[in-house]
């Protein structure tokens, strides 16, 4: 993390304006590689840029000779945030506090999504924008990418910067969120426009090449991308309802559809590694294991789907750890803790392929169409199985079991002796609007697993599903339990290098927040403006 410029500089470095920190040029654009004749010749040069894009949505396994990046980034960019903070998995190394406990001061973990976000993906796609007069469709991907990407960090931070990047100022100034969300809008518009027209003029198939997502394929680039655009019209449902219906009701429309399986990024060539595997059975022989609340629910409703998603504890059981619990050096090593079922050749995944359904629920409950809803509830429900693998659907959307207590199995004094929630599977065992709703979102919940920045989004957007909250809150009375963690803190180098423009963000976090002291801001119980519920 040493090595990770400031935002200032990653900006500048996307236009050539400043010198080079050690292993900069290596870690975005190897020189090295071809000459430029060569890069010009069949996308070389711009397909090189979208590679590095897809490699960093979400980090993944990257190495350039000299320098690896990988697992070990993913884990504090997000498995140390938004896969605990959903609880989707717990770490059980005894030394990680920090985030898990809610202490924010670990400027390391707080401030990776931020920085890599900006030097790792934005750096080529300001080389793309550049060449957006005579590569349209190659920018137009790289815009749809630079969503992907720049909507987990707004979410996680607040206000940030958006609508300057690209321009050639150096100093970047930050955006409301509510402004970073418009431009999100305006690029996606743009980017399925573009997409399209390459898609409707015969060309299905694009810098096949340089893309482990969909290899090439532009119909499904387009869903994914109006795809992104529901989810984001979702987001700010609370906080800007008519941008939420004119957002949605366009996604709804688009003749461009939406994802209908699961988007990953797939091994490429060359070394790979999956980075849940290695955190969970190699570092330290398992610095995380699955998360309680997870676990709980899918225990409650006895979910055919666990056997995909988990590994059976010793004694036949599946158990989660609860965040912030209280661990020592033993408490990983016992046999009975489930870990996420996975391989280290798995692929990453990027997107539920059941999102949109229940995206699309959400929507008509929303309209009060009660049917339609159902049927897009259902529909999710079962498209989840069917990737997972899993038998049975129909008699699990019968299920009329609430959600239960957690006890963990190895230290009592971690256990929450709460009932989750009432609200169980069968659509038809709820009478209320807002009943139907957190069933959407606890299903949503479950068929996104393990992709924690986006459950972790959803739970602060409406409060579903009912998390357990951590066992250990160490804010120092900035993060409410009940409410848990909001936000990230803006980093260090933020304030050290564009001091006065992340000061002014913090100004503008506090206007959208409406309910900060602006002394007291930059912290994680403050809400994000689309946190309106």
């Amino acid at each position: 993390m040493n090595k990770i410029l400031t935002l200032t500089l990653a900006v500048a470095v996307s236009l050539g304006t400043v010198s080079c920190v050690k292993d900069f040029t290596a870690r975005n654009t190897n020189q090295e590689q071809a000459n430029e004749e060569m890069m010009d010749h069949d996308n070389m040069r711009t397909g090189s840029y979208i590679s590095q894009m897809i490699a960093n949505v979400l980090p993944s396994y990257q190495n350039d000779g000299s320098n690896e990046y990988g697992s070990a980034s993913y884990q504090v960019v997000q498995g140390l945030t938004g896969n605990i903070f959903a609880n989707y998995e717990a770490a059980s190394n005894s030394g990680f506090h920090q985030t898990n406990e809610y202490n924010l001061v670990a400027d390391g973990w707080t401030k990776a999504l931020f920085e890599d976000a900006f030097v790792r993906a934005m750096a080529p796609w300001a080389k793309l924008n550049a060449l957006r007069e005579n590569s349209p469709y190659d920018a137009a991907l790289g815009d749809v990418l630079k969503v992907a990407v720049l909507h987990r960090v707004t979410d996680a931070y607040g206000p940030i910067p958006y609508n300057q990047l690209g321009t050639g100022v150096n100093h970047v100034a930050y955006d409301t969120q509510e402004e970073v969300y418009r431009g999100m809008f305006m690029d996606l518009d743009r980017a399925i426009e573009t997409l399209q027209e390459l898609v409707n003029g015969g060309t299905t198939t694009y810098l096949e090449d340089y893309d482990n997502v969909f290899y090439g394929n532009m119909t499904k680039w387009v869903a994914f991308a109006n795809t992104l655009r529901l989810r984001l019209a979702t987001r700010v449902a609370y906080a800007d309802e008519e941008l939420y219906q004119a957002e949605a009701e366009k996604a709804l429309a688009s003749a461009a559809g939406f994802i209908q399986e699961d988007v990953v990024l797939h091994p490429g060539a060359g070394a790979w590694e999956n980075p849940i595997y290695v955190i969970e059975y190699n570092f330290n022989d398992g610095d995380a294991k699955a998360g309680a609340t997870i676990v709980t629910y899918m225990n409650s409703y006895n979910d055919p789907r666990r056997t995909s998603y988990f590994t059976i504890g010793s004694d036949g059981k599946y158990y989660g750890v609860r965040m912030g619990a209280a661990v020592d050096s033993n408490y990983p090593k016992s046999t009975l803790w489930s870990r996420v079922n996975c391989t280290n050749a798995d692929p990453l995944k990027w997107m539920s392929g059941a999102e949109a359904d229940f995206l699309k629920a959400e929507y008509f409950l929303r309209q009060g169409d009660a049917a339609a809803a159902k049927a897009a509830y259902e529909a999710g429900v079962k498209r989840s199985f069917a990737i997972a693998g899993a038998s049975g659907a129909d008699a699990y959307l019968r299920g009329t079991d609430g959600v239960g207590s957690y006890t963990d199995p190895v230290t009592g004094g971690n256990s929450y002796g709460n009932n989750l929630t009432d609200v169980a599977v069968s659509w038809d065992s709820q009478s209320e609007t807002e009943g139907h709703l957190e069933q959407i979102l606890t299903q949503k919940y479950i068929a996104m697993f393990p992709e924690g920045m986006e459950a972790w989004a959803e739970f602060r957007r409406t409060g579903y599903p009912r998390v357990i909250p951590t066992a250990t809150n160490n804010s120092g009375g900035l993060i409410d339990t009940q409410k848990q963690i909001r936000r990230l803190v803006y980093p260090t180098s933020e304030y050290t290098a564009n001091n006065a423009n992340v000061k002014e963000g913090v100004s503008l976090l506090v206007t959208e927040a409406k309910d900060a002291a602006s002394e007291k801001a930059d912290n994680g119980g403050t809400k994000v403006w689309w946190d309106r519920k």
